[in-house]
């Protein structure tokens, strides 16, 4: 993982995250409503959200009564993640932390730790994803889970879809905006963009930003080799979610 492109790119994100969701509160439940299932499940109590962006799963996870502890590589998201959750006063810790060094940053372990959002394509070698994986998994319970969220890349590289749209024509913040996710398919990562075509609402001024970060197209069938090759059992994986064990030996 390039530190500078993936650590530029989240920090040019960071104060327009808001923009990607007409309802943040309702994307916040509904994201809730998909792991709870699963946390029920597996009995978990304590998680780590290893890759937590602006609090965007951590929050609601932590309104449902759960005890949450978020890191992130991107000093502005944890920034974000810290005011919203002292908006609802939830004691959430909050760390700038890179998931391939999780024990730099947290001592205790916990019975889940999420990664949600496609982060762990931002790791660009095996031995990085490798490095990932071991850190999570020393950061587990026995019998506790990991929940990994991913695009769809053996979909991605055979349909090759190169635009999406994301938000059309919303208003925030005294912003006219539209977004598209844009995806260059290269010979070995897929670039992502992110094009916003703005207008400031006050002078009339139109302008257009963009961001973008290079991907990895993990396929399925190598990521659930990588996460059984560092000790993971029952290995699951459902709709762009993989579940897997910590082995209670």
């Amino acid at each position: 993982m390039s530190e500078f492109s993936v650590g530029k790119f989240y920090e040019g994100i960071a104060d327009k995250y808001n923009w990607f969701f007409s309802s943040r509160s309702n994307i916040m439940e509904r994201q809730a409503s998909q792991i709870i299932p699963i946390l029920e499940q597996f009995n978990v109590k304590t998680i780590l959200d290893c890759s937590c962006g602006d609090g965007l799963q951590a929050i609601p996870l932590a309104r449902h009564g759960y005890s949450v502890d978020g890191g992130d590589i991107s000093a502005g998201m944890v920034k974000k993640a810290i005011e919203y959750a002292r908006k609802e006063n939830l004691n959430i810790d909050f760390k700038e932390a890179d998931f391939r060094e999780l024990e730099k940053k947290f001592t205790k372990t916990f019975d889940c730790v999420l990664t949600m959002g496609n982060s762990i394509p931002h790791l660009m070698t095996d031995e990085d994803i490798r490095k990932a994986l071991i850190s999570i998994y020393n950061r587990i319970n026995p019998n506790g889970i990991a929940i990994v969220e991913m695009r769809d890349y053996d979909k991605m590289l055979e349909e090759k879809n190169r635009f999406m749209p994301m938000r059309i024509n919303d208003i925030q913040g005294g912003f006219r905006y539209s977004i598209l996710y844009i995806f260059d398919y290269l010979p070995n990562t897929i670039r992502f963009n992110v094009v916003y075509l703005i207008e400031y609402l006050e002078t009339s001024e139109k302008f257009m930003e963009q961001d973008s970060v290079e991907l990895n197209p993990i396929k399925q069938v190598d990521f659930i080799k990588n996460l059984q090759d560092v000790g993971f059992v029952n290995v699951d994986y459902k709709d762009g979610i993989y579940i897997a064990q910590k082995h209670h030996g």
